[in-house]
């Protein structure tokens, strides 16, 4: 949070010339990962706050019981298999190894996406991308170390999903989210919040 990033230095890094990497961080801009200060350049944007986080899984507490809902309502048997395969791929490490908690990150994405796009909606659906850029962002930095929780959960839901059970797939994704919002607010009450990246 708050580095500089040198367009000339990115191009040469990628091998591309500077006009993709400036296209690219416009796109970036727009998703509130970095922030374009005058004739400063880009900076990575701050993290959000605990506030901010909270407010976030407010949010998602208001639309993903809802989406994970609506895909119990339409997921086929076939789909409802392979999202309950997907939410046994994640894996069950705890470490504060940034690569394996960048693995987790990957892992919940999918899942949430796979929801969502059972859900059929395709307004929510990128809704909730861009979201998860910030509450990554705050990941990669902090590791709550919540992968075999959050993953027994996922399990939950896509169970839920798959038997096409609306109420108890929305419940479902309602207790993982103020779970994980709780696990998030126990670490940092305990003072074991581990920075990383």
């Amino acid at each position: 949070p708050g580095s500089r990033l040198n367009i000339e230095v990115l191009a040469k890094t990628l091998g591309v010339s500077p006009t993709p990497v400036r296209e690219a961080l416009a796109r970036v801009e727009a998703e509130g990962l970095v922030v374009k200060e005058p004739r400063r350049g880009y900076l990575v944007a701050p993290l959000i706050s605990l506030d901010d986080l909270h407010s976030l899984i407010d949010f998602r507490l208001m639309i993903e019981p809802e989406a994970a809902a609506a895909a119990a309502r339409r997921a086929t048997p076939e789909q409802g298999a392979r999202l309950q395969a997907l939410a046994r791929s994640g894996g069950a490490d705890d470490s504060n190894d940034p690569a394996v908690n960048r693995l987790g990150m990957m892992y919940d994405a999918r899942f949430h996406d796979a929801v969502a796009e059972l859900a059929g909606n395709p307004w929510l659906r990128e809704s909730l991308a861009r979201l998860r850029s910030h509450l990554h962002m705050y990941r990669l930095y902090y590791h709550a170390k919540q992968g075999a929780a959050t993953n027994v959960e996922h399990e939950i839901i896509a169970d839920a999903i798959a038997s096409g059970d609306p109420e108890r797939a929305a419940a479902a994704m309602r207790n993982h989210l103020h779970t994980a919002i709780k696990r998030i607010d126990d670490v940092f009450a305990s003072g074991r919040a581990t920075t990383g990246t």
